[in-house]
């Protein structure tokens, strides 16, 4: 005996959130449903064997998913096309969500856009396709994009030790509010323009930064080459030359400028104690005791401890404790990054900080005997990193700089007096870049800004209400009638 097949009315009954599961209250003439309700489809990338190669045609990846977009410079190939079935192509305007990742990342998602294609549907991304003359794309997708959404996601996830994961069933259960269809037409247009007018906005902050970082750049230039300091020396004529310090260099073609007279070159070996960092197991990481500096904790010259910390217990090994405990007034610099993209020899200098700090391997100490400010300086300047990525080895992604080439990098040297003056006028300078710069740190406002405006949109609060329009139930039940066809 074959199953009844249920009515349009009981399948309506079982599209509906209940009001006491609902998110938030929408309009009259909105209703709540489920993922499951508005999706035609949602499926599995295939598993088809995949090259990096540029050979055959373009699949998705698990990192293809960048800012709401497919990033085509982070797919793959599959050079056996016939082994891809038809239905394992994208079409304009299937949403495209990544279910395994980091927790952080799980539920992005992407519009597929004309331009992309022809493109495959890649293993470790869901493919939604939607029933888009009910539903529109853009509409959905920018409500996928909303705090609201996401949350939901991530409260149905599967973790593991690494990563979560979102199966399709729990998928299909997450709420979304569904408008009539010209509402949500109109809501998408204005989040669009809204949206825009911050990515102008941005990009004028972007550009403003890189002036600044110009502007940095050639100062400190034309501190170690002495032209900061010319009216001082003219005023400071008694000054003795510095010949404390310096290196025998065979002939003038080795030095890399010229520099004032009463200034010497020396080697940063010759001016700092040098120390690296040990090789600490992650197997004797806890989660609290004394934190180990690593990397990514040296972030664009600061030292950024929030930054994925982790710990070694109190009660470790108290030789290796001592001889690798991180100190205030230390220069340490990351030895490794990615090749090519100069991402690393970051210079930061530890200050005021009133716990213990361990040094990771491939970060290098630098404790300067005199000129500490003047030296840590000159660890930024243009002049500096560019000798410094010319020693850069590794294979093709990871870049390494040695310590022994990092010793060897000639520094100018000047007069005790002449780089304190240098300090004195660096200091100031860049007081007033960085409380400038203050004012245009507003990314993390930015991002607050537009979950506002998601929020808002997706409670019918943008002003693209037209509450005489037909209830969105209408809408729904075009939706199952299709479904059971």
């Amino acid at each position: 005996m074959s199953k009844k097949q249920k009515t349009i009315e009981e399948l309506l009954e079982e599209a509906f959130v209940p009001e006491e599961e609902q998110p938030y209250r929408v309009p009259k003439n909105w209703v709540w449903t489920y993922v499951d309700t508005i999706a035609q489809e949602i499926k599995n990338g295939t598993t088809v064997k995949q090259n990096k190669d540029g050979l055959g045609v373009k699949v998705t990846r698990i990192e293809s998913v960048q800012n709401n977009e497919i990033d085509l410079n982070r797919i793959g190939y599959i050079e056996e096309v016939s082994s891809v079935k038809e239905k394992d192509y994208y079409q304009p305007n299937d949403i495209v969500l990544s279910h395994i990742n980091s927790i952080e990342h799980v539920g992005k998602t992407a519009l597929i856009k004309g331009s992309d294609l022809p493109l495959v549907h890649g293993m470790n991304l869901l493919k939604i396709g939607l029933f888009k003359e009910k539903v529109a794309p853009e509409y959905a997708q920018y409500y996928m994009r909303s705090y609201q959404f996401r949350k939901d996601v991530r409260e149905r996830v599967n973790r593991a030790v690494n990563q979560v994961s979102l199966n399709q069933k729990n998928l299909k259960t997450v709420p979304i509010p569904v408008a009539p269809l010209n509402e949500q037409k109109r809501i998408a247009g204005k989040i669009e323009r809204l949206l825009n007018k911050m990515e102008e906005t941005k990009q004028l902050i972007e550009e403003a930064k890189e002036t600044f970082e110009l502007r940095r750049a050639a100062i400190l230039d034309k501190a170690f080459r002495g032209e900061l300091t010319n009216s001082w020396r003219l005023e400071n004529q008694n000054i003795e030359e510095n010949k404390s310090i310096q290196v025998s260099i065979s002939n003038d073609s080795t030095m890399p400028y010229e520099i004032p007279d009463t200034w010497r070159w020396s080697t940063l070996k010759d001016i700092a104690e040098f120390k690296n960092g040990y090789a600490f197991k992650s197997k004797d990481f806890v989660d609290q005791g004394i934190q180990l500096i690593r990397m990514g904790n040296l972030y664009k010259n600061k030292l950024a401890l929030e930054r994925n910390p982790v710990y070694l217990p109190k009660e470790y090994d108290v030789k290796i404790l001592e001889k690798y405990t991180i100190k205030n007034g230390d220069i340490l610099l990351s030895l490794t990054g990615t090749k090519y993209k100069r991402d690393y020899g970051y210079a930061v200098k530890v200050d005021g900080t009133d716990k213990p700090l361990l040094l990771n391997q491939r970060i290098l100490s630098l404790k300067p005997k005199r000129m500490d400010e003047y030296v840590f300086y000159y660890l930024q300047s243009s002049t500096f990193r560019n000798t410094f990525f010319g020693f850069e080895t590794g294979g093709v992604n990871q870049g390494n700089v040695g310590s022994k080439a990092v010793e060897s990098i000639l520094i100018p040297v000047p007069p005790l007096d002449e780089a304190k003056e240098i300090e004195k006028k660096l200091v100031a300078i860049f007081k007033k870049e960085t409380d400038s710069l203050k004012i245009l740190h507003v990314e993390e406002q930015l991002e607050t800004l537009k979950q506002t405006i998601l929020s808002k949109a997706f409670r019918g609060e943008l002003g693209t209400n037209d509450p005489s329009e037909e209830s969105a139930i209408e809408l729904l039940k075009e939706v199952l009638q299709d479904k059971v066809k």
